[in-house]
């Protein structure tokens, strides 16, 4: 066991819980349209970090939920979000030992994986929805997230860190 899962074994619910409802509501802001597909995909960044690190937490029917409140806020077809974060997660789930060893760039990439597979998902399910296609836009929003994964990573081992002293 290394000191990052020591770490994360003693982090209180209620630090999972306040950092999901700020990402939730961090993406349910309403941003010009031009400017949202820039932005990182909080709500599945946080749900992607907390599966990966606290998985008896966090899992794939924390993702659906989530995901359904995300499209009840953001008044998308229901079940869109709630189908890509899943799907994420899964992957998450299912390459959890082998991202654990990974360093902060590896995590990223395979963070990025996973969010191209969710943007894939999203566009997919609106393409049948709608019968448009949304545009190449959002697939800028997995790299702005990967990118932002080491920060995302330090940033909660801090706040774990924090809480345990």
């Amino acid at each position: 066991m290394t000191e990052i899962d020591s770490l994360h074994r003693h982090t209180r619910k209620r630090l999972i819980i306040l950092s999901l409802m700020a990402a939730l509501f961090f993406d349910l802001i309403p941003f010009p349209q031009p400017l949202a597909g820039w932005l990182p995909a909080s709500t599945a960044m946080m749900t992607l970090y907390w599966s990966l690190h606290r998985p008896q937490n966090i899992g794939i029917g924390m993702a659906f939920v989530l995901g359904l409140i995300m499209d009840v806020g953001l008044g998308t077809p229901f079940g869109q979000h709630a189908l890509g974060i899943m799907a994420a997660v899964y992957l998450v789930e299912h390459n959890r030992h082998q991202m654990l060893g990974y360093s902060y760039g590896y995590q990223a990439l395979t963070i990025l994986g996973c969010l191209m597979l969710m943007t894939l998902v999203l566009v997919i399910v609106h393409f049948f929805a709608t019968h448009q296609f949304t545009g190449w836009n959002l697939f800028v929003s997995p790299f702005i997230s990967a990118l932002l994964w080491p920060l995302l990573s330090k940033f909660m081992l801090y706040l774990a860190y924090s809480r345990r002293l």
